[in-house]
C-alpha cells in the first residue's frame, strides 16, 4: 500500500488568521495545503492571492466547491499558482464535466467531490470516466455533529473499489485516518479540530506520522 498524503486544510476566515496556520502545516511536513472554502468565501480569491507567495513550491489546493460556470475559477486558480480546485458533485453534471475538461485545457488537476451526493458510485465511475484528478469523500461537519460515531468509511471503501482515481478523504481524528487509509484512501484532508491545538505544529506532525505509518502496517 502507497503512503498516503496528507492534505491540511486551512479552514479559517482570515489572511491574518491563516499565515501561521501555513507557517505550522508546512513545518509539520504536510504535502498538500488547502485554501478552505471557508476562508475563500470570507476573504475572496484575492485573499487566497495574497497567500499564495508564501506557498511557492507547496501543493495548494483551492476548496472553491464549483457550483456553475467553472472556467473562470479554474483560470484564476491555474494565474495564482494553485495545483489544484474542487467542484462539488452536487452541481449540475454538465458543470462538473466543464470543469474537468477546463482543467486538463489550463493544466490543473480538479477535485469531485462527493459529499451529499445520491447515486454516488455511478457519478463517482462517471467523472473518473470523464478524467477527474481526484474524488473526495466526506462528511460534513454538521452530519459529524449529529453523528459524533458515524463516518462514510465504508462509502469511501465503496468508491476506492469502483474507479481508479485516487479518492481523497476528510477526517476528524487518527482513527478515523488511519481507518480511511486502510480502506484505500489516498490523500488524508485534516484541519479542525487539529488547528485549534494549543501547539499547531506539533500535534500536526504527530498525525501526519501516524496516518502515514498506518500504510505499512495495513
Amino acid at each position: 500500500m502507497s503512503t498516503p498524503l496528507v492534505q491540511i486544510a486551512i479552514d479559517v476566515t482570515s489572511v491574518g488568521a491563516a499565515r501561521p496556520l501555513i507557517h505550522s502545516a508546512r513545518a509539520a511536513g504536510a504535502d498538500w495545503i488547502e485554501l478552505g472554502k471557508p476562508l475563500i468565501e470570507f476573504e475572496g480569491l484575492n485573499g487566497v492571492r495574497q497567500l499564495m507567495p508564501e506557498l511557492v513550491g507547496t501543493y495548494v489546493l483551492l476548496d472553491v466547491m464549483i457550483v456553475a460556470a467553472p472556467e473562470k475559477y479554474i483560470r484564476a486558480a491555474k494565474d495564482m499558482g494553485a495545483s489544484n480546485i474542487t467542484v462539488t458533485a452536487l452541481a449540475p453534471e454538465e458543470t462538473v464535466a466543464e470543469a474537468i475538461a477546463a482543467g486538463k485545457r489550463f493544466g490543473i488537476d480538479v477535485t469531485v467531490d462527493l459529499f451529499n451526493t445520491t447515486d454516488t458510485l455511478r457519478k463517482a465511475q462517471h467523472f473518473a470516466s470523464l478524467g477527474a484528478d481526484y474524488l473526495m469523500v466526506h462528511f460534513g461537519v454538521d452530519q459529524k455533529r449529529s453523528q459524533p460515531q458515524g463516518s462514510p468509511i465504508q462509502l469511501l471503501s465503496d468508491v476506492v473499489g469502483s474507479v481508479d482515481v485516487p479518492v481523497s478523504y476528510a477526517t476528524y481524528d487518527i482513527a478515523e485516518s488511519i481507518a480511511a487509509v486502510k480502506a484505500g484512501a489516498r490523500v488524508i484532508v485534516q484541519g479542525e479540530p487539529l488547528l485549534s491545538a494549543p501547539d499547531t505544529e506539533a500535534v500536526l506532525a504527530e498525525f501526519i506520522s501516524q496516518t502515514q505509518s498506518a500504510s505499512k502496517g495495513a
